[in-house]
């Protein structure tokens, strides 16, 4: 076995013997201006992180991404990665159409982050 799959497996063992409590929750939106630019990252900070703390993770809730002042036009390729860690959110998007001209584009994408630790 090597040494990577030995780290990972005894990281999941540990997640399944230490028991955490949900300590919270809080919504993050990331807002993207218009802008022809494919790839866009997105930063929020996330205020009053609850005491305990030792695992946080983060989910994408609802995404509205649109093309401005264009005809109906398919993505070509949407990606959306979210990541957390401490008080720092963000969120990389990848918004390409089928063709070669960058078109213009916005929206916004909401995450929920879910707080997990020993908290009192």
């Amino acid at each position: 076995m090597s040494q990577l799959v030995k780290e990972v497996a005894s990281e999941v063992d540990q997640a399944f013997t230490t028991p955490l409590s949900m300590l919270g929750m809080y919504k993050a939106t990331f807002n993207f201006s218009a802008s022809k630019t494919s790839t866009r990252t997105e930063m929020v900070t996330i205020p009053n992180l609850p005491a305990g703390l030792t695992k946080d993770t983060i989910a994408l809730q609802s995404f509205d991404l649109f093309y401005i002042n264009d005809k109906e036009n398919g993505y070509g390729r949407l990606q959306v990665a979210l990541n957390v860690s401490g008080s720092q959110a963000s969120c990389e998007v990848t918004l390409r159409d089928n063709h070669t001209d960058h078109k213009e584009w916005e929206g916004t994408v909401t995450g929920i982050v879910t707080f997990f630790g020993n908290g009192f």
